[in-house]
């Protein structure tokens, strides 16, 4: 074990910056200190020829004294790839290319002097201050912390037996002592996929599969050539590893095979979606098939004829969803959604929604496409069809595997088919294949959701957007790439819509007010009040039928542009007292009821409980501009709305969690200033990482009798491990808590909200 001093060379003219290493010796009896003494001045020596390389820090001096081994290195002014990270965010493919192609020769360097590094990580290359580097240096990063752990054992810098290194960057043999030069191969390969993600190592690693998945939490994909380098160098069996530096170099900046582009379409279109274990809710899909064309041979599209088809549109972030294919270039397409209908009816608190989507195949090829497209997270999808001009297509219930089997063979016979799967719980993916050229398709999706019953008032949500999600370690949002993507740069294991999710930005606040119908009728059963739509302008209007109730209509107001966000609509039918309604249904084969109680809103002070209530709020990048500047307001509201007996605490998070106090504060005047000068001061930065402030309340004990210890949580919900949150809420949350969730931004993960309100007891 040791320490490391900034010093200053007081010997030199400059009095330039220096490095002092200390070193704690382990051994006492003379004989080993008499050994150690040997071995310290043999490695000194070599780490002395090594410092002559321009990349590798100077040593300067060795020493020992009182039993003490120093060394005495060049300082290196710069910021250290960990801390590059943090502030500026995950690397690209170009940037970890340009770290490799640095790094590489120094590892060659090193190794031809027989020297195992054994430390490789971020916190040990450093990328030189610009402000220190020379006109004539071409090169950024410096390799520091040669063999520090090494003088804390009896065993020479070449000789294995001894552990050394940090755990999440360690090679397999290196933890058994038995380290070797692929072992520094094998680190520098963790810490590009650190790198690349922003995801701790042991993150990046599934035990239960013995492999690695840093592939899903990459924000900006790779190229298929690097995937494969990284996961060569990653092998656990070193004889399958890259043995050399120079073997990676080699094959870093070959110019890349192109593989074949179907056999890759075949994984990215209908390769299925990891992770998902069921189709809606019920493990099904549904599957639509007809023949209407016979097969045709794909048209080969030459480079003087693609000047006379229509500009071939990359790829754009999704709005409301999106249609994507691939040409005979192997580059993936995006074509815009003409049009889009939307027809709800509500009775009581069911809702029963059909989309109708309009696109039409520009361009001269048959092709295969995906369209992803948000529905609300509790929907139920029973019904999709295809209409070819006056052609309908019924789509049939099929289990999963069943459904994909009948999609490919109707594909490859060149006949028009569609594959509607769930890609998560609130968003689904069209696949539709052989759609020939000019061609115009309407897709139609029906299905049924319940409302949501918030504070007296029923809510229905279109969501109209699928938000960008954020996975943990991935601090910034990328942009989309500015040319068309190639297939076959793509890693095999990405699916096409989680390449679209993976690269997503921001969407626009705007969009065109003509492209989408939305109609929404309101029978509830019982009066309604209060109409409201939160998002959007909107015309309301009575329709009343001769020996019918009256019913609402309402409708997206007719202008040319309106805000690009879900959909909300809000109607008031609690009062002061309770109120029911009954909604029946009768054919040949029966009938059924449902019964629902609407209770009063009005209660009495002594009736409610004492809480204690943690407010966890999210402060991540996401929440940059108006979603922080709500969540204050919210906050602030929050703490106003405090009973006298309470006592409250907040917790902010992003990539670390902050708290206001460790222990409850009591509501009074003082406390509540000092908490809304806590929240003023919030400042969005980082990655939403939600186990932070989760992880913290479920440390707490559990509620004390007579109080509640009530959660309340303010986020977009825009992450990418909803089912990790989800079950650590299910599983750990202590008695007498509960968890509520409030969404903020203009697209969030009702998915992820409703479903913590609901395992956390909330609302």
């Amino acid at each position: 074990f040791g320490r490391t001093f900034k010093a200053v060379d007081e010997f030199q003219p400059s009095k330039p910056l220096c490095v002092i290493k200390q070193f704690f010796s382990t051994v006492q009896d003379a004989k080993s200190i008499q050994k150690a003494t040997e071995l310290f001045e043999q490695e000194a020596v070599r780490l002395e020829t090594l410092g002559k390389h321009p990349q590798i820090p100077e040593l300067f001096a060795h020493l020992i004294q009182d039993n003490h081994q120093y060394l005495v290195q060049e300082y290196i002014a710069g910021q250290n790839l960990a801390e590059e990270l943090a502030t500026e965010g995950v690397f690209s493919e170009i940037k970890i290319r340009e770290f490799l192609n640095e790094m590489l020769p120094i590892l060659e360097f090193v190794h031809e002097h027989q020297v195992i590094h054994r430390d490789i990580k971020p916190e040990n290359i450093v990328r030189i201050a610009k402000s220190e580097r020379g006109e004539d240096r071409e090169f950024s990063l410096v390799l520091v912390d040669f063999g520090a752990a090494k003088f804390t054992s009896k065993t020479a810098l070449v000789k294995t037996g001894t552990v050394i290194g940090s755990a999440a960057y360690i090679a397999p043999e290196q933890v058994r002592g038995k380290a070797i030069f692929a072992s520094d191969i094998y680190s520098l390969a963790i810490t590009c996929i650190y790198l690349l993600t922003g995801v701790a190592p042991f993150d990046l690693f599934d035990s239960s599969e013995d492999s690695w998945v840093w592939r899903d939490y990459l924000k900006i994909p790779v190229s298929l050539q690097l995937s494969q380098i990284i996961d060569k160098m990653l092998k656990t069996a070193t004889k399958n590893r890259y043995q050399t530096a120079q073997e990676i170099l080699h094959d870093l900046n070959a110019s890349p095979e192109l593989n074949t582009v179907q056999n890759n379409l075949h994984k990215l279109l209908i390769g299925g979606v990891a992770g998902i274990s069921c189709l809606f809710l019920t493990g099904i899909v549904l599957a639509g098939i007809f023949s209407s064309y016979p097969r045709q041979k794909p048209v080969v599209i030459q480079s003087e004829k693609l000047k006379s088809e229509p500009q071939k549109p990359v790829i754009s972030p999704p709005e409301f969803g999106g249609l994507y294919a691939k040409s005979s270039t192997g580059t993936v397409q995006a074509f815009p959604l003409e049009h889009t209908d939307v027809t709800a009816k509500i009775a009581g608190n069911v809702s029963r929604v059909e989309v109708v989507q309009r696109f039409t195949n520009p361009y001269k090829t048959p092709l295969e496409a995906v369209y992803q497209f948000p529905l609300p997270d509790e929907s139920a999808v029973d019904d999709m069809e295809i209409r070819i001009g006056d052609r309908v297509i019924k789509g049939v219930i099929k289990k999963r595997e069943q459904a994909k089997k009948i999609y490919n063979k109707a594909k490859k016979e060149g006949k028009t088919a569609a594959l509607l799967e769930q890609e998560r719980p609130n968003i689904f993916t069209q696949s539709l294949a052989n759609i020939q050229p000019g061609e115009t398709i309407e897709v139609v999706i029906r299905y049924t959701d319940a409302l949501k019953f918030v504070g007296g008032d029923y809510e229905f949500v279109f969501p109209m957007v699928v938000g960008p999600r954020y996975n943990p370690g991935n601090s910034n949002l990328s942009s989309f790439p500015e040319k068309p993507i190639h297939l076959a740069s793509l890693p095999t294991t990405n699916y096409l819509p989680n390449l679209l999710s993976q690269t997503a930005k921001t969407p626009p606040k705007e969009r065109s007010g003509h492209d989408i119908n939305v109609t929404v009728e309101i029978d509830a059963g019982v009066p309604i009040s209060n109409i409201i739509s939160t998002s959007h302008q909107i015309q309301i209007q009575k329709v009343a039928a001769e020996g019918l109730p009256s019913i609402t209509q309402i409708q997206l107001d007719k202008t040319d542009t309106i805000p690009n966000k879900d959909l909300v609509l809000r109607y008031q039918v609690a009062g002061k007292e309770t109120q029911s309604t009954v909604l029946s249904h009768a054919d040949n084969k029966g009938g059924h009821f449902a019964v629902s109680l609407i209770p009063a809103l009005e209660y009495q002070t002594k009736e409610i409980v004492p809480k204690d209530v943690v407010f966890l709020m999210d402060t991540s990048g996401s929440q940059n501009g108006a979603p922080l500047a709500q969540s204050k307001v919210l906050m602030r509201r929050f703490l106003q709305g405090l009973n006298p007996d309470d006592t409250f605490t907040i917790i902010d998070f992003a990539n670390s969690a902050q708290t206001l106090s460790t222990q409850p504060l009591t509501n009074t005047p003082a406390n509540q200033k000092k908490a809304i000068d806590y929240v003023n001061n919030l400042k969005a930065n980082g990655g939403t990482e939600l186990l932070n402030g989760i992880d913290t309340v479920l440390n707490f004990l559990p509620a004390k009798n007579g109080r509640l210890r009530s959660i309340v949580l303010v986020t977009d919900g825009l992450i990418g491990n909803e089912n990790q949150i989800i079950s650590r809420i299910q599983k750990q949350l202590q008695p007498g808590n509960r968890l509520y969730s409030f969404g903020v931004g203009s697209s969030v993960n009702r998915f992820l909200l409703n479903r913590l309100a609901e395992v956390g007891r909330g609302n």
